[in-house]
């Protein structure tokens, strides 16, 4: 992913705070020589830079997937810049977002009992309170989990990017992030709300939010 140095997310917090806050990622891997990509839910282990999910048997994808090098694209919020929001001369239209890439190698899980604990990581980390765990020893739900193949991602890459309009003055921030907030948009709400909170960061003043 090009990412100039201004725009460049590398904070190891920000980082998990991104990748939990938008775990709906894309795993991008080669399925007979083709590009294939899956829409999935991760849960991130950061301590041992780990990522857990699972998709359908009946997805071709997973078949060779185990030691593959393969690409997890989580998309953030987006925004359309309009350059007369800069009343600066000679400007462009842009557009702002941020945005991770993860690269790892994938393991597939073939144990039973390692799918079930995978299974359970991925419950507890979207619904905390799911009593969905406690029924694993039920034939409903042992015959559901045959109908899924779980893997983990061990990462080697991380790239990260907040394009915030960090290259234009704190004046013009301003306009952009006043005319985002005029939007019924919520990409546009919480692209302006990142960026007031990397302004409030800047100043001393500590985030309003995060990533």
């Amino acid at each position: 992913m090009y990412v100039p140095s201004y725009f460049r997310l590398s904070d190891p917090d920000e980082i998990t705070s991104f990748i939990q806050a938008h775990s709906f990622g894309i795993l991008v891997s080669a399925v007979d020589g083709q590009l294939t990509a899956t829409h999935l839910p991760f849960v991130y282990e950061p301590e041992q830079q780990v990522l857990l999910a699972h998709m359908a048997r009946a997805n071709p994808q997973w078949r060779n997937l185990s030691g593959q090098s393969v690409l997890v694209i989580f998309p953030g919020p987006h925004a359309y810049i309009s350059p007369s929001w800069y009343q600066v001369p000679e400007s462009v239209p842009t557009w702002n977002y941020v945005a991770m890439h993860v690269r790892g190698t994938c393991t597939v899980i073939d144990s039973e009992e390692e799918r079930a604990d995978l299974l359970e990581k991925m419950v507890r980390f979207y619904e905390p309170d799911s009593d969905l765990p406690s029924q694993a020893d039920k034939p409903f739900y042992r015959s559901l989990m045959t109908g899924v193949v779980g893997f983990r991602i061990h990462i080697t890459r991380v790239e990260g990017a907040a394009k915030l309009s960090q290259n234009k003055s704190e004046e013009v921030q301003q306009r952009v992030i006043a005319k985002l907030r005029q939007s019924s948009d919520t990409g546009a709400q919480s692209i302006a709300k990142l960026m007031q909170q990397r302004l409030n960061t800047l100043r001393g003043a500590g985030p309003v939010g995060t990533l």
